[in-house]
């Protein structure tokens, strides 16, 4: 019966990813890729803003070619200069020869784009906006509120605490320089310059595990977590990144709530399906899935053999309090360390030995960091002949975190580089992984049986 199942559940994936192909119709835009075209299209995502360009992506709502104008629905990503700058939401009328996007070295960038359904691309075409004010309202406003905050951050902290700060707290890492990337990425930190589901759900273990060792009872450390969980994403935009990185994070505060991680998984892996079958493409082409599927399923399955070990080597229950939250925190990252190991290798060919020692000196920073600078942005808003004395206790902690990441990324070995890593040695691991944690589980539930 079982193996009858998994057949229909391969089929129906199968079913459903085929179902996600583009079709190559006059309806649809990447139909006219290789030819120019005039079209009417919404910017209906933030603006990419890097250093010498900017990547807007594009809702085409009509395409003419050949003096016939056709009404199409899809995405297209335009690459143009800085200026003139567009925002969400502005009516434009594109003249550009169209793309489709191809690979590059060894970056699939035309997978990368196709798991945000962009099959079409044109490079410094002629814009003519043509009106404001065409996108979703909620999103508008959003945007407004992001980028003051953004700019209040500019304005609060001298570089390169700034362009750390963006995306620590608002997602904007396209400022950090190649520099602060490769450390951070050495040290195993790179999760925390992105709004991912692995960073978010470390966040909310460590603020509800926080409040817990405080005292909090667990249903108001869950509720006060919750709340803090939403405020975040929306601060940072609510893109569906951040979204979907903020439906893992709950899923790990409901986990700690309960009190049994264990009896998480059905729930995970019901919210991947439902994400799965929304946009089929995540699994195959979106390490950020990837990664925070696994990060949170190394926080249920793995914090359970490091405290039975910890217990069988040392008298655990009696340890002060400070070295108990130590302890968690080193839980939770080596577990989501654990798990999401070979894909981060496989992807960014680099393995960071060095990552349980930076995570524990660096992410409690993350919480503090996140409530000054928002109420910092606030107080600069109404007060902005103060707004750096706001942000100095914040500028104080990104000086600590650079720091710690420049000196950890100094310790000889601290990342090792990867060249190639064959497919069959991610699933021997996995299997390794797989067996270590069934062994553990059934060995507790005969220790169960026996009592």
């Amino acid at each position: 019966m079982l193996p009858a199942l998994w057949g229909l559940f391969l089929f129906l994936g199968l079913w459903r990813y085929s179902l996600s192909m583009p079709e190559n119709t006059p309806g649809k835009i990447w139909f006219y890729n290789g030819k120019e075209v005039i079209l009417e299209a919404v910017i209906c995502n933030e603006p990419d803003i890097r250093n010498n360009h900017t990547k807007y992506e594009v809702c085409a709502e009509s395409v003419e070619f050949s003096r016939e104008k056709i009404k199409v629905l899809e995405k297209i990503l335009v690459t143009t200069n800085l200026y003139p700058a567009y925002r969400y939401g502005d009516l434009l009328e594109i003249k550009c020869e169209l793309e489709a996007p191809e690979k590059f070295e060894d970056f699939s960038y035309d997978r990368y784009l196709a798991r945000f359904n962009i099959y079409s691309s044109c490079f410094y075409p002629q814009i003519k906006f043509l009106a404001s004010n065409n996108g979703n309202y909620f999103y508008e406003k959003i945007f407004k509120l992001k980028n003051r905050f953004h700019d209040a951050i500019n304005f609060g902290l001298p570089e390169p605490t700034a362009s750390l700060a963006g995306p620590l707290i608002l997602g904007y890492k396209k400022g950090v320089s190649p520099y602060w990337q490769e450390k951070f990425s050495q040290t195993g930190l790179s999760h925390i310059l992105a709004i991912s589901g692995m960073n978010i759900s470390i966040l909310a273990a460590l603020v509800m595990s926080l409040l817990l060792g405080t005292g909090f009872s667990r249903q108001k450390s869950f509720l006060a977590s919750s709340i803090f969980l939403v405020a975040y994403v929306i601060m940072v935009g609510a893109p569906a990144s951040a979204m979907r990185a903020g439906l893992m994070g709950f899923l790990v505060l409901w986990a700690i709530n309960l009190g049994r991680l264990n009896k998480l998984t059905n729930s995970l892996v019901l919210s991947a399906t439902i994400l799965l079958l929304i946009n089929p493409k995540l699994l195959r082409d979106d390490v950020g899935f990837q990664l925070s599927f696994l990060a949170v399923l190394g926080m249920i399955y793995f914090p359970p053999i490091f405290e039975r070990a910890m217990a069988n080597f040392s008298n655990f229950k009696n340890w002060p309090k400070i070295l108990k939250y130590i302890f968690q925190v080193l839980n939770l990252t080596l577990a989501a360390q654990i798990f999401t190991l070979p894909i981060i290798a496989y992807n960014f060919s680099q393995i960071s030995l060095i990552a349980p020692i930076s995570n524990l000196l660096v992410l409690w920073v993350i919480l503090p960091l996140t409530i000054i600078v928002f109420f910092a942005m606030i107080l600069g808003a109404i007060f902005p002949f103060a707004v750096q004395i706001f942000f100095f206790p914040a500028f104080l902690l990104l000086k600590y975190m650079m720091l710690m990441v420049d000196w950890t990324a100094r310790v000889p070995y601290a990342y090792v580089s990867v060249e190639h890593i064959w497919a069959g040695w991610m699933v021997a691991y996995y299997l390794i992984v797989g067996y270590i944690v069934v062994m553990f589980r059934l060995r507790l539930k005969k220790e169960l049986n026996k009592n």
